[in-house]
């Protein structure tokens, strides 16, 4: 059972739909309404879950949930590997909205309103950036092709790039390249080099 950094109380699960018709498991306390995302957790999911999660299975007050919590000036250690977590601000966002990262495995705990505004920002920049034709006119190409779906890479803590796939061509000077290095190895042991 993963606990609360903040609270160190036993968090709940809670499914959140992501793109594109997904589901995603992520953690949230029922003391602090804090949510722990898993690597890759946060950019997927849907920016109408936000608000969802945010009140999912609330026994806290609903005026809490619509102003951020502020972030705690002690040490928080990740619920996954126990390191510590680094309080960071990726200069995409606005400056009033930070995270706390594990930097070991890439987890990212929100406090109480944070999905929401995070959410909210990656709406806004969506829409600035390509306009609400651009992305109706996108849904049908993502739906047709299954391969859109899948998302690999790291490239920063807000990035969901697409990883170039390593192809046989490429691996060929690289076997090349260990084979000599072997065979050289090889050669300046039996000669004593």
């Amino acid at each position: 059972m993963v606990q609360c950094p903040h609270c160190h109380v036993p968090m709940n699960e809670v499914t959140a739909r992501a793109n594109p018709g997904t589901l995603i498991q992520l953690d949230q306390c029922r003391k602090c309404g804090g949510i722990w995302c898993d690597k890759w957790e946060l950019f997927p999911v849907d920016p109408d879950e936000a608000e969802r999660v945010d009140a999912k299975d609330a026994v806290f007050d609903e005026s809490l949930l619509a102003a951020p919590a502020t972030l705690t000036r002690r040490s928080l250690y990740c619920p996954r590997c126990t390191a510590p977590l680094q309080l960071c601000n990726d200069p995409v966002l606005p400056a009033d909205l930070l995270f706390e990262r594990c930097l070991r495995c890439e987890g990212i705990w929100l406090n109480r309103g944070q999905m929401r505004r995070y959410k909210d920002h990656q709406r806004r920049v969506q829409l600035k950036k390509l306009g609400a034709a651009a992305i109706i006119q996108k849904i049908p190409e993502v739906y047709d092709n299954p391969e859109s779906w899948i998302v690999k890479g790291t490239r920063g803590m807000m990035a969901y790039p697409r990883m170039v796939d390593d192809s046989a061509e490429e691996l060929k000077p690289t076997l090349g390249g260990v084979v000599a290095t072997i065979l050289q190895t090889l050669l300046r042991a039996v000669l004593g080099v």
